[in-house]
């Protein structure tokens, strides 16, 4: 796939119950799995996948992107030499519903698009939870001669539905309907991942900026009879993080050993800035149990089903349960949290209590001290 660049689409989370997490941040570097940010999965399955020129396109708070990026050095990338790039988008709203692919964010990117001499793009979700091979559905993309080639998942309940949803029909491989999630004939659901001909993209792009359209699959949805649209399944462990519910959700799924062995233990690594902190120390009294735990904290008290990230640190007594606790949190003596969500330097003073639930968690924002 060395013709291939790969684009990573930003999702817009302000508009969700994350956004107590995304004050300085986007979705795409949301702090997930003890070490990495969500954006990492894509940008590994591309990298991994031969492809060797990305453009990761960013919200506002771009600030999040450019310092965890780099100059790219952890995924085998250079913003010097052009291999990875950090594009402008927007957010990927119109009004009364949200966009799959806003044409408005590439248009705004023609010209990085135009430089690429090659001719196939991939674009992928920057909020999945996958380790995928990108040549799988690029094998299928040339066998068929296709214009574009959606990946999708024949639909469960763990992979949530949003009203923005598409599901393909298929004859064969040959996608022949697109429907929006209340209008669905079929349970073959776009999960935010494809492949096209550059040209047809460039044909797109300028079909958009004469007629006005604003997202890029209502396009496709309309022209399945001239385009050849083909459909590509993705197996294995797939998470989407679009609210709290799925990004606690896709923590937690780290604790079942069998997905992180898929995510994790193969061939293709998933790649992330590297911090060079000391071992976690461990005291005399912590007891950790299905936990996983980042490196240079400091713990000594009991946690249970949790997910606690770099330099944390929670003094004797204390007690953790269920919870996601991000870096450089600070947790003091005799203190009690159950389904909590702390983002980074958060304080909690001794005897503190913090209960929440599944469903309902509690969130601290940055820097909350209690």
């Amino acid at each position: 796939m060395k013709n291939t660049l790969g684009i990573l689409l930003t999702y817009p989370g302000d508009n969700s119950d994350l956004r107590e997490l995304l004050q300085h941040r986007s979705v795409g570097t949301l702090p997930f799995g003890g070490r990495y940010r969500l954006l990492d999965f894509n940008l590994s399955n591309m990298v991994n996948s031969g492809i060797g020129k990305i453009g990761v396109m960013s919200s506002s708070k771009f600030s999040s992107v450019i310092d965890h990026l780099g100059t790219g050095k952890e995924w085998m990338l250079s913003r010097k030499t052009g291999d990875l790039a950090i594009l402008k988008g927007s957010s990927s709203t119109r009004i009364g519903e949200q966009l799959k692919i806003n044409l408005r964010d590439l248009i705004d990117n023609i010209g990085y698009l135009q430089k690429f001499k090659g001719d196939t793009v991939v674009m992928a979700g920057s909020n999945l939870v996958t380790c995928y091979d990108f040549n799988e559905p690029y094998q299928i993309f040339k066998k068929n001669d296709a214009d574009i080639t959606l990946i999708y998942r024949e639909n469960e309940p763990d992979f949530h539905s949003l009203s923005n949803d598409l599901f393909l029909t298929l004859d064969g491989h040959r996608v022949v309907k697109i429907d929006r999630f209340h209008e669905r004939e079929s349970e073959n659901k776009f999960v935010d991942m494809l492949i096209i001909k550059k040209s047809v993209l460039m044909q797109i792009l300028e079909s958009a900026e004469n007629s006005g359209e604003w997202d890029m699959m209502d396009i496709i949805a309309d022209n399945l009879t001239s385009l050849k649209v083909f459909g590509a399944l993705h197996t294995g462990y797939i998470n989407r993080v679009t609210n709290v519910e799925r990004y606690y959700t896709a923590n937690m799924d780290l604790l079942d050993y069998d997905i992180l062995k898929e995510l994790f233990m193969t061939d293709r690594p998933i790649y992330t800035k590297i911090k060079d902190n000391h071992p976690t120390l461990y005291g005399d009294d912590a007891v950790m149990s299905n936990c996983i735990v980042g490196s240079g904290a400091n713990l000594d008290g009991d946690m249970d089903h949790s997910v606690v990230f770099r330099e944390v640190t929670a003094e004797e007594g204390s007690k953790i349960s269920n919870s996601i606790i991000m870096q450089k949190c600070s947790i003091g003596k005799n203190v009690k949290l159950d389904h909590v969500i702390f983002d980074k330097e958060c304080v909690i003073r001794d005897n503190a209590t913090l209960i929440g639930t599944k469903d309902d968690p509690i969130i601290l924002s940055k820097a909350t001290i209690i």
